[in-house]
């Protein structure tokens, strides 16, 4: 048996073992797995959400061979995780994944693609998403690159970037900066404890498309970091936002961290894959999953003036009622770069 033999022989047996399971059989994958391309076929006036994510060794999760044959599951089922959050930001039902996979020859075997495969497909069946296809090609580092599809329901709207009016409130799903300190402190005790937020996040599916049936005006999963993901709503929406520090969702965990190290962590470390989003004041965010989501207020959306409306915008910061500033950083001991994660920075 050869590696390719070996590849296609695990996958499809976790593939036929989830369809069995019923956890795959959403009655619109025509042709999946098996054929040059897949054929799906959507409900009628629903339309079709796209989005694509690429994880690298040594720059999304360690190049330590010995760290990626432990994660196996946890890359798999990241790869699905980080993809469906990106439709649910879109207040979008998840469908089904492709998935691109270039592989180095010391992973072609039968104990860590098996792991690897039974990560990727336990996401698949948390988030009802099929894998319908892909490709695997092989390499000197393990490379992921997972399409997502999705879909609107007829008359939901899809939830923007770029719809934030002056006057909304600001939200955030979850905890924040859990996965940055797990990522920045491995191996101390609260980074251990944190570390699945790190390597299994929740994206936030069901709240996402509550959201769009009830009206959010817009939406981003915080990937990159909180100040900068914000600042992206701000850019397109042409508005300010006013954030207030000591209201930022923070696990019990975390709270045990220095306040500054975890502030840090929350506005700029990224990898949450939480939502955030904006709301009109009179309409209050969804309960969802038994209000095992939580949702939190953080903040306001408010007016900039003609001239900063060209600039590149960015969240106003205030702590215990007081603008953060680089004259007056309290609680930092000087101004903090709030800069989140950018693959080409330096």
């Amino acid at each position: 048996m050869n590696e390719f033999e070996l590849i296609e022989r695990i996958f499809s047996q976790m593939h036929v073992a989830q369809s069995r399971a019923g956890s795959t059989d959403k009655g619109s994958v025509e042709k999946g797995i098996g054929d040059d391309a897949a054929v799906t076929s959507l409900p009628a006036g629903a339309r079709l959400v796209s989005c694509i994510d690429t994880l690298v060794q040594g720059r999304h999760f360690s190049a330590d061979w010995d760290e990626v044959n432990q994660l196996a599951f946890q890359i798999g089922y990241k790869a699905v995780a980080v993809n469906v959050s990106d439709i649910a930001a879109m207040g979008a039902a998840p469908h089904s994944i492709l998935l691109a996979l270039a592989l180095p020859a010391r992973l072609v075997n039968e104990s860590w693609l098996t792991e690897f495969a039974k990560g990727l497909f336990h996401a698949c069946q948390l988030f009802g998403v099929t894998l319908i296809g892909g490709d695997t090609t092989r390499s000197d580092h393990l490379v992921l690159s997972v399409s997502a599809q999705g879909h609107l329901e007829a008359n939901t709207p899809a939830v923007y970037r770029s719809g934030a009016k002056i006057g909304d409130k600001v939200y955030v799903s979850g905890t924040l900066g859990d996965a940055a300190y797990a990522l920045q402190h491995p191996d101390n005790a609260v980074g251990i404890e944190l570390a699945h937020r790190l390597h299994m996040p929740t994206p936030r599916v069901s709240l996402g498309a509550a959201l769009a049936k009830i009206g959010a005006t817009a939406m981003i999963d915080i990937s990159d970091g909180l100040y900068q993901d914000l600042g992206h709503i701000c850019e397109q929406s042409a508005v300010g936002m006013r954030i207030h520090l000591e209201q930022l969702p923070t696990s019990k965990v975390l709270a045990s961290v220095d306040l500054t190290e975890r502030l840090l962590c929350q506005l700029a470390g990224g990898d949450d894959y939480e939502l955030a989003f904006t709301l009109p004041a009179h309409i209050k965010p969804p309960i969802v999953n038994n209000s095992d989501t939580p949702v939190t207020c953080i903040g306001e959306v408010i007016a900039v003036n003609g001239t900063d409306a060209a600039k590149n915008l960015r969240p106003e910061i205030y702590y215990q009622g007081q603008p953060v500033t680089p004259t007056s950083p309290a609680p930092f001991s000087t101004w903090p770069n709030l800069t989140g994660y950018q693959h080409f920075a330096g």
